[in-house]
């Protein structure tokens, strides 16, 4: 019984048992680590007993339980355990916690997202951390770098000039030619007259705005024909009720108007039907505007499509337009702030004041 022997260390337990047995505030994993570290070398349980202040059975059970848990078993940390104590972490259970929150929840509890609470009682369960509230747990997630995210979905394309068609996308984009102008333009729409949810700013006791759950589709729609122009980092466009290849060209006519005749128009443009018409190909051909197309269902090679995350978010969400003239006015004045023509302040603080007074 005077010689239970620890099993071999690897090297990361061998770090680990050095920088405990340095502990000066945590006396208790000092001590177990002094006694697997002695253990190792080769020292009798009585003599280690001796050197650690302890006796030989707590030695060996000491051994037992770094052989059977490794270093979970003989670390302890009384800030964790003591109740009604302000929960303390050290850099390593945050790490540990930021791991478990980072692996697949479906191999771990069968579902496909964690939550907070799922995630703090997985933790409690697997011994990671004896307690923890949700709002500690929400702290330590966001230090480690931990955040919520939306998952996304990805377009595989299978067009045969993938190749060909991305390379002179992607030349385009990385240096200017000579005496041209790169421009994106793409449709964006259908703009139906419905209400949008979205987020808003709201005090305590204070009701969130609502919209109408009911609506009907009797107003028809519209669609933005839109360009991004890449050297001057502006976007516009024109609204129709159609997006067929007439309404197509004209667009491409008034963006031609835009610019000076001898200036070569570069336009980056996907494969929807009105773009690839014979009319608009040879137009192009006579007026100094070459078009570029993107592979079949790549339109995240087009750059004029996260342009329009943001006009959706800020023009269209959490509104709830009645006509579609109320919606163009909304969405040209959010491109005259885009396109720095003018402020963010539309209207005066103290006219606002004024004008939502409540009569006392």
């Amino acid at each position: 019984m005077d010689t239970v022997k620890v099993r071999p260390l690897r090297p990361y337990e061998q770090r680990k048992l050095h920088r405990l047995k340095r502990q000066r505030a945590n006396a208790v994993n000092s001590r177990h680590a002094r006694i697997v570290l002695l253990a190792r070398g080769g020292l009798r349980n009585r003599a280690i007993a001796q050197h650690v202040d302890c006796s030989p059975q707590w030695v060996r059970r000491v051994i037992h339980r770094f052989t059977a848990q490794g270093l979970d078993g003989i670390t302890w940390y009384p800030w964790m355990q003591a109740p009604g104590q302000p929960r303390r972490f050290t850099a390593e259970v945050a790490e540990r916690i930021a791991e478990v929150a980072l692996c697949s929840s479906v191999g771990l509890i069968g579902m496909t997202r964690w939550s907070l609470a799922k995630l703090r009682a997985y933790l409690v369960e697997q011994q990671i951390v004896a307690h923890i509230s949700l709002e500690w747990l929400r702290t330590l997630l966001r230090r480690q770098d931990v955040r919520w995210r939306r998952t996304k979905t990805w377009k595989e394309s299978h067009d045969p000039d993938f190749v060909p068609k991305y390379r002179a996308v992607r030349r385009l984009y990385r240096r200017r030619p000579r005496d041209g102008r790169r421009i994106c333009v793409d449709e964006f729409g259908p703009l139906n007259l419905q209400p949008r949810h979205g987020t808003c700013l709201k005090g305590r006791g204070r009701r969130v705005q609502r919209h109408r759950a009911t609506y009907h589709r009797k107003g028809g729609v519209r669609h933005v024909l839109a360009a991004y122009d890449l050297e001057t980092d502006r976007l516009f466009g024109l609204f129709r009720r159609r997006k067929r290849g007439a309404e197509f060209l004209q667009f491409l006519k008034w963006l031609r108007y835009r610019y000076p005749a001898g200036q070569v128009l570069h336009v980056v443009l996907d494969n929807y039907t009105p773009h690839l018409t014979e009319e608009v190909r040879w137009w192009a051909v006579g007026h100094n505007v070459r078009l570029y197309f993107t592979p079949s269902q790549t339109s995240w090679l087009n750059r004029i499509e996260s342009q329009f995350t943001a006009l959706k978010e800020f023009a269209l969400n959490n509104s709830d337009y009645r006509s579609h003239e109320e919606q163009s006015v909304a969405i040209l004045r959010y491109l005259d702030w885009r396109n720095r023509k003018r402020g963010i302040s539309l209207q005066d603080w103290k006219d606002y004041k004024r004008e939502h007074a409540v009569p006392v």
